[in-house]
């Protein structure tokens, strides 16, 4: 389950959905993209009585949905019996990226789906070849665990070592939706433009120094976004990127640095809030006289 799911804009724009949805089918397609029972994969358990409560609907009301996007515009598919949903084009808008703990989160709900002719169905539109692959194998029912095992996890993992050194553990993957759930627990709403920074974010720090970041600000009185993007940007130039490079950093800035006054570069460095702070009128004007 994840926080937020991405909707593109271009849903709107779509002929079939100007033209032939109704005000009921475009809600109810929202809600099976974005709805809390989704997964990476695009094939989830839901039953109808939870999609009928969720959206206010009827059961009645539902099942006829259900049908017009089953066999008219063959867009879904649902398993009665395991009661599971899968998404036909769900794998072209969301699956991709690689990686191993992409590869990993991916290879971990395979597992779970039952209906394993879903598997086929959603694979049809993924771009990615090694995404694809590993949809294949579980569809087909080869022995996808030693396939995975020996060929993704050799071949991936070179290319992931090149990227990065440290180990991948699935629970400890940098899911955007874990940075969001911080955010609006500490700071506040999570609009676009925040959604936006948060992947920006999830792709250059771990999750523990971005609650780190999260911490001086509240600790300062200053727990906004500017403020801790100044902080995180302030490490990532200093080229921290995890909780173990900042404790690093301070000792050797400790034991290096300048000691004036009892405290440590880094210290000062944290107590220089004009780096933070958004440029006054004034020195927006200046920067525009210098640059004409």
């Amino acid at each position: 389950m994840a926080i937020f799911r991405k909707i593109h804009t271009q849903f709107w724009r779509d002929d079939k959905v100007l033209e032939e949805y109704t005000p009921e089918c475009k809600i109810f397609m929202v809600y099976i993209l974005s709805n809390q029972n989704t997964t990476q994969i695009g094939i989830y358990k839901i039953t109808k009585k939870q999609i009928a409560f969720e959206l206010g609907y009827s059961v009645e009301t539902i099942n006829t949905l259900m049908d017009i996007f089953i066999n008219k515009y063959k867009t879904i598919k649902y398993n009665e019996e395991t009661r599971e949903l899968a998404i036909k084009h769900w794998g072209k808008y969301n699956l991709d990226r690689t990686g191993k703990p992409m590869m990993d989160c991916i290879n971990k709900e395979l597992k779970e789906v039952k209906d394993k002719s879903l598997i086929k169905y959603v694979s049809e539109s993924i771009p990615k070849k090694e995404i694809k692959d590993l949809f294949d194998m579980y569809s087909n029912g080869d022995s996808y665990h030693h396939t995975y095992n020996e060929s993704y996890e050799n071949i991936g993992q070179e290319k992931e070592e090149e990227k990065d050194k440290e180990e991948y553990k699935e629970e400890e993957v940098n899911d955007v939706g874990r940075y969001a759930k911080l955010y609006e627990e500490n700071i506040g709403f999570v609009n676009q433009l925040v959604s936006e920074w948060l992947i920006y974010i999830s792709e250059n720090i771990d999750i523990g120094l971005f609650k780190k970041a999260i911490e001086v600000a509240t600790d300062r009185g200053h727990v906004n976004k500017g403020y801790i993007n100044g902080i995180i940007n302030k490490w990532i130039d200093n080229n921290i990127r995890s909780l173990k490079d900042l404790n690093a950093y301070e000792v050797s800035s400790k034991n290096k640095g300048d000691r004036k006054n009892g405290k440590s570069r880094y210290i000062k460095e944290l107590e220089d809030e004009s780096i933070y702070q958004k440029p006054s009128e004034e020195q927006i004007r200046e920067i525009q006289r210098l640059l004409q």
